[in-house]
């Protein structure tokens, strides 16, 4: 079992920062928690710091980049969770679930060491493709669509499952696929896309960048895409999932 950052997680610390209204949206889920497990925690981005927290995260690369302050880190995977039965009142997951490789045992593990409740901020596979995937990449979005846990899935191993969409702001300070939407020319800096676990699973993005780069400095991208220029939020098919695990 590979941890993916390892290879790809260079500089993810200044390109994936916690966004202040999106962590919002996710830690209303989270107030009644009293100890939570960060499962693929990454450089920390979105822990409450309020809250006693363990992060679990499988590469070194990206443990290296955590704070000197930030909560406790384990390295370990989803799929063996070092930890005792009910452990933790809560565990949350931020765009993580589609790196883990056997996702039903992932699923069993946090049945096991949490007692109430698994908060994720995810994709929803069922939601249509954004104009990033739809004209320049739609391999990411047939990709994705098989990585990623519909909430069909979920449902299948915890109680309750309720859904929220992400709505991202116009001006997002983090990095993930999504969040450039209405600066399309972001996804033409390599140090970006290097942040964008996507672009790791293609060879050559060259023709599909080619593109965009044309279509944004002949207008041809602003004219497609007049309607969301509107919006100051995005709702690009990203979720909060607030499930109840099946052993409480």
């Amino acid at each position: 079992m590979g941890a993916i950052y390892d290879k790809i997680g260079t500089n993810y610390s200044s390109n994936r920062r916690t966004d202040s209204r999106i962590a919002k949206q996710i830690h209303r889920h989270l107030k009644h928690a009293k100890r939570i497990l960060n499962i693929g925690a990454g450089t920390g981005s979105y822990e409450p710091n309020h809250i006693e927290l363990v992060a679990l995260e499988p590469s070194s690369k990206m443990i290296a980049q955590r704070k000197q302050d930030a909560h406790p880190t384990v390295q370990a995977f989803a799929e063996k969770l070092p930890f005792e039965d009910n452990s933790f009142t809560h565990a949350m997951a931020i765009l993580s679930m589609h790196h883990w490789e056997d996702k039903k045992l992932a699923f069993h593990e946090i049945n096991r060491v949490v007692s109430q409740r698994f908060v994720v901020l995810t994709w929803n596979p069922d939601a249509p493709p954004f104009w990033l995937t739809r004209d320049y990449f739609p391999e990411f979005h047939l990709t994705d669509q098989v990585i990623f846990p519909s909430v069909n899935e979920l449902g299948n191993y915890f109680e309750k499952v309720e859904v929220s969409p992400l709505l991202i702001p116009d001006d997002c300070e983090d990095g993930f696929m999504a969040a450039y939407w209405k600066r399309p020319e972001a996804y033409l800096i390599e140090e970006i896309r290097q942040s964008i676990s996507a672009f790791s699973k293609i060879e050559d993005p060259s023709r599909g960048l080619k593109q965009l780069g044309k279509d944004i400095a002949s207008g041809k991208w602003e004219e497609k895409n007049q309607v969301i220029l509107k919006e100051k939020k995005l709702d690009a098919g990203y979720v909060i999932i607030n499930a109840t695990v099946k052993n409480s």
